[in-house]
């Protein structure tokens, strides 16, 4: 019984290893959770008590004896580990079971083609000599997983697959990949004793495992076939994000240039009353056209064009909501940025600065600095406002409070993509009460 105990486990203890090793390439893009290596170890404790647990259920259970239940219990026990191994994924990776399931999926469907495509291997070379030790665990328990994980990755997931994003599938397909892979688990739980002699058997073997490798294949296939869609999909709302972002900028573009047309309108209007007014109008009115031209003093030298640019612009649109907002930027550091990530970036984070001031009853509290200096050989880009409300944090960015959370949530992203793009990166945090953006760029490394 021992013996038997024994040999059950190192066949369990294989498995797992070629599971692993088949299921790497699925692994490569996901991102990883803190103390990963920590949970990595948990994760593992966790799916090898499961599956010893399970292993035991399975041969505990009577009815060994009959052919039915004897294979039946064989399904179950790999069908759990599928779902097993995605329980442990999603406490490595930032991953719902969904997606983790997903990728145990395709993992156990390349595990499959692996041993089959051993199997057959051995059928066709060793069927009337043993297997030496050396390539048996060398060549078919470590060799050919390896090589079919590396085909599969190189051929099919690494095209479609987006590097630091898994898949979110929808439940149609991620059941019809359970559907056929269960179909392959059934197959293989019926497939003839592999030392049978006759030519019927051998036959009906040599059947049972094509038809399993074609249809993990199919489900590979199926599953590359969805990370492109997914990936086009992914480019769609992108653009649908820029197209809304760029709509909400000619928004405010066209109410800054109403402000000015308002200003230089009540100028020409005052300035035919001054020939007709007495002094001491004339002195009143004097007054109000110097506050009328005080428009041009939010007229940005920084340096940089594009950060002029912007900081003109939403000066006049905090002037407009009662925001008092100050700022010392040195401009020429931005020298290594594009115009348009400099405008993105600042209009972003000023717009939701903007959005979040707005809240604030005391006009008072309306505040928002903004300091972009050289510290070191970094440019330091930091944004304070006063934050009435208190804001959640998911994964590092802020959460949107408003329904489209697409659209709203867009913009932090962004922020935080362009930083990266320049080998940087940005923070979103509380402090004292205020809402504060720090991006950190790295200006030596793209000026070399």
């Amino acid at each position: 019984m021992m013996e038997f105990a024994l040999k059950i486990a190192t066949k369990i203890a294989w498995f797992v290893l070629q599971l692993f090793l088949c299921e790497i390439g699925f692994l490569v893009g996901l991102r990883r959770k803190k103390n990963f290596f920590l949970r990595a170890i948990g994760s593992l404790i966790l799916f090898l008590s499961l599956v010893a647990l399970t292993a035991v259920v399975r041969e505990v259970i009577p009815g060994r004896e009959f052919y039915l239940i004897r294979h039946a219990k064989g399904i179950v026990f790999f069908f759990s580990l599928v779902l097993f191994n995605a329980i442990a994924l999603t406490g490595c990776f930032e991953v719902n079971f969904r997606q983790a399931l997903f990728c145990a999926i395709g993992g156990y469907s390349v595990e499959h083609i692996a041993s089959r495509v051993s199997y057959l291997i051995q059928i066709c070379f060793y069927s009337q000599k043993p297997v030496p030790p050396l390539v048996e665990y060398l060549c078919f328990y470590i060799g050919i997983p390896v090589f079919f994980s590396l085909v599969s990755y190189f051929f099919l997931i690494r095209r479609s697959f987006e590097k630091n994003r898994a898949c979110d599938q929808d439940w149609k397909v991620l059941l019809v990949s359970c559907a056929n892979l269960f179909i392959c688990i059934v197959i293989s739980a019926f497939e003839p004793d592999p030392i049978a002699e006759s030519i019927e058997a051998g036959a009906a073997l040599f059947g049972s495992y094509i038809c399993t490798i074609m249809g993990c294949l199919l489900c590979l296939c199926l599953q590359a076939g969805v990370f492109h869609e997914s990936k086009l999909d992914e480019k769609n709302r992108i653009l649908s994000e820029m197209l809304e972002f760029e709509r909400k900028r000619q928004t405010i573009s066209k109410e800054t240039v109403e402000m000015i047309n308002l200003k230089c309108h009540d100028l020409r209007h005052q300035i035919r009353l001054l020939e007709t007014q007495t002094p001491e109008l004339r002195s009143k009115s004097l007054e109000k056209i110097t506050d009328a031209i005080h428009i041009y003093d939010t007229v940005a030298k920084t340096g940089n064009d594009s950060v002029d640019l912007v900081l003109m612009e939403k000066s006049l649109l905090c002037e407009k909501n009662k925001i008092n907002f100050t700022y010392m930027v040195d401009g020429d550091k931005f020298g290594f940025m594009a115009d348009e990530d400099i405008y993105v970036m600042l209009g972003n984070m000023f717009d939701n600065a903007i959005e979040c001031v707005e809240k604030e009853e005391n006009t008072e509290k309306r505040v928002i600095t903004l300091v972009a200096c050289a510290k070191a050989d970094m440019l330091y880009v930091c944004m304070e406002n006063n934050c009435p409300v208190p804001v959640s944090f998911q994964d590092g960015f802020p959460q949107t409070s408003k329904s489209d959370k697409i659209f709203h949530g867009f913009g932090v992203r962004s922020i935080s993509h362009i930083a990266q793009s320049y080998g940087g990166n940005a923070r979103f945090f509380m402090e004292d009460e205020k809402f504060v953006v720090e991006v950190l760029f790295p200006i030596e490394k793209k000026n070399s």
